[in-house]
């Protein structure tokens, strides 16, 4: 039976390295909240112009 004599005082956590979160933003534009939104939004315009192109051409 382990009484709290026995037992560690202080308990090992492990220690993970900082997440990098990778952005393409440079550090004086600000954080980088928002940014997915405006990357898919930026490939939704796209997608929306070729499909009207080939539309047109066809």
């Amino acid at each position: 039976m382990v009484t709290e004599q026995d037992a560690p005082g202080v308990v090992a956590m492990p220690r993970r390295p900082p997440v990098n979160v990778m952005s393409s933003a440079k550090e004086e534009e600000g954080p980088v909240k928002g940014e997915l939104w405006a990357v898919l939004r930026a490939l939704a315009v796209l997608t929306g112009v070729i499909l009207t192109i080939g539309y047109v051409i066809a």
